[in-house]
């Protein structure tokens, strides 16, 4: 039986960008943060953010609760508390997911599920699985360490498998870049967008600028959870930054065949707050092809003709601003033609 066509995948009109910014990864008291997910969701909300994730341990959710007079698990009693929020406010996307850990390869986020599973992951494939009863779902990897690189490619995997958290952590706890790990499992062939986690175990959600953007075309849910898929994502230590890209007119998260080696980049960056101080393009084991230094601008606009080498198959734009602030953008995947089989 093959897997459930996703539901929630619409098609992204590039002439309508608009740029959410939010937490995908998040614990309340139902695990081991702080506070109620209604609490959460609501300083969330206040916190000037237009989406949130939460995510608790999986291992606490099969408890009971009561809400008025009917029982739920503390998994189902998240999606009741976001159904509330969600019709008390429009311009805010409460979402659900649940953190879980693996044998091998650290934490993932099993995000928009219809339900949840308790225990670790010993098996992928058994993941992969469980994963084809919950067809709008996907899996991000979170704070990713050394057994990360372990993780062999797997085409089926990575359809699930979307995003990785190259910044997680907030300044109450402990704030760690993760790029080296992002490099590395896309020169290994993944294909995952970049995101930031404020991993928030305390009532914080939202108050620090590590964040991450979709760019999609509205504020729905079908919209974000598309734009995770389609990795149309980047991870920003800027609540203000905008950021995105285009190679030979193919938008940011694409995969292209190109016919020869000439790739036509167009960068583009703003922020109302912090000066944008350098721009690089980085491809595969993290090696800079073209730094632009010294911009010092609110907004900028840049194009670059590359003449691409054959070992490169990933392109991405890292941003630096004024106070040590960095943007990771996701990847655009390059396909040679003689690589095509008909």
């Amino acid at each position: 039986m093959g897997r459930k066509k996703h539901k929630q995948l619409k098609e992204f009109d590039q002439s309508n960008i608009k740029f959410y910014y939010g937490i995908p990864h998040s614990h309340t008291e139902f695990s081991t943060g702080k506070g109620s997910p209604i609490e959460a969701y609501e300083y969330g909300y206040r916190s000037g953010l237009d989406f949130m994730f939460i995510t608790d341990h999986n291992s606490y959710l099969s408890s009971e609760i009561s809400i008025k007079d009917d029982k739920y698990s503390k998994f189902q009693g998240t999606k009741v508390y976001a159904s509330k929020i969600k019709k008390k406010y429009d311009s805010f996307l409460p979402l659900v997911g649940f953190e879980c850990k693996t044998y091998l390869y650290g934490d993932l986020n099993i995000m928009n599920s219809s339900n949840f599973f308790t225990g670790s992951v010993r098996d992928l494939k058994v993941l992969a699985l469980w994963m084809l009863n919950n067809p709008d779902a996907f899996i991000s990897i979170n704070h990713p360490h050394k057994n990360i690189k372990a993780l062999p490619y797997n085409p089926i995997l990575n359809k699930l498998i979307t995003s990785i958290e190259v910044g997680n952590g907030n300044p109450s706890s402990k704030y760690t870049r993760h790029d080296r790990y992002y490099f590395s499992l896309l020169d290994d062939g993944w294909k995952l967008g970049a995101i930031n986690g404020q991993d928030n175990h305390k009532i914080n959600f939202g108050d620090s600028e590590n964040l991450t953007v979709c760019i999609c075309n509205s504020l729905s849910t079908s919209d974000i959870i598309s734009s995770f898929r389609e990795k149309r994502t980047y991870s920003t230590e800027s609540r203000y930054l905008k950021l995105y890209f285009t190679i030979n007119d193919n938008f940011m998260g694409e995969e292209i065949t190109i016919s020869d080696d000439k790739l036509r980049f167009m960068i583009f960056t703003e922020d109302i707050k912090y000066k944008i101080k350098e721009i690089q393009i980085i491809t595969n084991k993290g090696t800079v092809i073209r730094t632009i230094e010294n911009i010092n601008l609110s907004s900028i606009k840049y194009l670059y003709e590359h003449k691409r080498e054959p070992h490169e198959t990933w392109y991405i734009i890292k941003v630096i601003e004024e106070n040590n602030k960095v943007a990771f953008s996701s990847p655009i995947f390059i396909n040679n033609t003689e690589n095509i089989v008909l």
